[in-house]
């Protein structure tokens, strides 16, 4: 699938999936049913932009094209604040449930509003829920590239039962779909080896798993191999008073595991990586991608 590709330089940065407290893909929560209801949204990203102002750094926001709609005022405090502004697509749905053109259609939807609030180009764009799939592979970067994408940040290179691509390059990468290198960079999940596969440790579910100690472990050591990495959060895991959604077990575990210590466990993160931060579309700059 993709050619043995090396970077001689990398980057970190911290990333944030800009999205209300029910924008899950869970297969018993209808999103739609949840429109207009109570938020904490706009403090939960407030306190992300002070922990940020906190160690001067300056974030990447992939920003929903629905909250962008319905709150433009998060994106401008966002933008102001020196944020890199993203697109996590329009409506949330899974990528691999749709066919091109109607991904096309919602990358461009979100594109357009994102761009029409801060006046600015949109880089990047992150999948709902790292839903990107082998099977659509031929079409999801000519899609993004359609659309005026610069980078993804999208794959998880393993498999899990949720989402993920086995085999798929952990470093980022300008991938090459059948026989041609496509004109984006891919930005994976930072993945470590563990129990015969490949396991995230830097955000979601992962970041709130594993203690704090390890996953700075984790960066270093990618860091010293000249790989790139991010950490990456949603609004509500920082939010002890969120809502809550009705889950099995297992999907309440994932969702919500952590997240009373999470706020003060990305605190802790970033006061040992704050100094080699910067937006994603700052740091594609420093990546020099060869093939060997």
């Amino acid at each position: 699938m993709n050619k043995n590709i090396h970077n001689n330089s990398y980057f970190n940065s911290i990333s944030f999936d800009i999205e209300e407290w029910y924008h899950a893909n869970y297969d018993d929560v209808l999103i739609d049913s949840f429109q207009n209801k109570a938020t904490n949204l706009e403090d939960n990203v407030d306190r992300l932009v002070d922990v940020c102002e906190k160690y001067r750094v300056k974030s990447t926001c992939f920003v929903l094209g629905t909250v962008a709609r319905d709150k433009p005022e998060i994106v401008r405090k966002l933008h102001n604040a020196g944020h890199e502004i993203a697109s996590h697509g329009f409506s949330h749905k899974l990528v691999y449930s749709m066919t091109e053109k109607q991904f096309l259609n919602e990358l461009k939807q979100s594109k357009d509003i994102l761009e029409d609030i801060t006046g600015e180009s949109v880089k990047g764009f992150r999948a709902p829920s790292w839903s990107v799939r082998e099977d659509i592979l031929d079409w999801y970067y000519s899609a993004l590239e359609q659309a005026g994408f610069v980078y993804s940040s999208s794959v998880y290179p393993a498999y899990t039962y949720l989402y993920g691509i086995r085999g798929f390059s952990q470093n980022a990468h300008y991938p090459e779909i059948n026989g041609a290198r496509v004109n984006v960079l891919e930005i994976p999940v930072p993945v470590f080896g563990a129990f015969n596969n490949y396991v995230g440790y830097s955000g979601g579910f992962y970041l709130r798993f594993f203690p704090a100690w390890f996953i700075k472990y984790l960066l270093n050591r990618a860091n010293s191999k000249g790989q790139s990495t991010f950490i990456y959060l949603h609004p509500r895991e920082t939010d002890i008073n969120q809502p809550r959604l009705s889950l099995n077990i297992l999907e309440s575990f994932i969702h919500y595991f952590g997240i009373n210590g999470c706020e003060q466990k990305l605190d802790n993160i970033l006061s040992s990586i704050s100094g080699s931060c910067i937006p994603i579309s700052d740091g594609i700059t420093k990546i020099n991608v060869n093939q060997h």
